[in-house]
């Protein structure tokens, strides 16, 4: 599928963004047990004067439509563990994985593979009843985000508690000791690191230019 690079600004690889999902140990628990993904290619429209958020697509290289990313949105963004599935043609969008996801999936291979197979049809089946929902009330507006909430309290305290408090548990199962000053000094860190994610975020999901 060709793109038109006078209009659209393409998102796929080498872009610094896609790398950094690729190579992200962070992805991990994001795509496997959320089932959060990235599409391939992502496209911003450069002729549009609406913000990023609201003038960028995910095309499918079946039917070769372009999708409003919103879609997978708010209320749609978890649980496309095989993908995203098209709207009209209702075939998979290509994602990106993560290759410490890929590693885990090729070492758990004989765990998942049939419940994945079994489970396939029934999975689409929910997300073409899912994006039904999706498209019968109106897309959400890029400034009704709080990107500095999202940024604290999600980001902030998802890698807080993967980083910081779930090798304290692991550690404490093996038989050590709580290293609580550790854990609690490493809070405010995370914190502040997801308020300066929810900056960057809302400064680039709602410029226009």
């Amino acid at each position: 599928m060709q793109y038109d690079k006078n209009r659209f600004k393409i998102w796929a690889v080498p872009h610094p963004f896609v790398l950094h999902w690729i190579l992200n140990p962070g992805a991990i628990f994001i795509e496997l047990i959320l089932g959060h993904r990235i599409p391939k290619v992502l496209l911003i429209d450069k002729e549009s004067d609406k913000p990023m958020l609201e003038r960028a697509f995910i095309p499918c290289p079946r039917c070769e439509i372009l999708h409003d990313v919103r879609l997978w949105g708010r209320g749609n963004a978890f649980g496309h563990w095989f993908g995203y599935v098209c709207p009209n043609c209702h075939q998979i969008i290509p994602c990106l994985w993560n290759i410490f996801s890929l590693a885990i999936l090729a070492f758990t291979f004989p765990l998942w593979y049939f419940p994945a197979r079994f489970f396939r049809d029934r999975w689409l089946d929910k997300e073409q009843e899912r994006l039904a929902n999706v498209l019968a009330r109106p897309l959400i507006q890029a400034t009704s985000i709080n990107w500095l909430f999202r940024g604290v309290f999600y980001w902030g305290g998802f890698m807080w508690l993967m980083l910081g408090v779930l090798p304290e548990i692991w550690k404490v199962l093996k038989g050590g000791e709580w290293d609580l000053i550790t854990m609690f000094v490493t809070l405010p860190i995370w914190l502040a690191g997801g308020l300066l994610w929810g900056l960057i975020m809302r400064f680039v999901m709602n410029r226009k230019v």
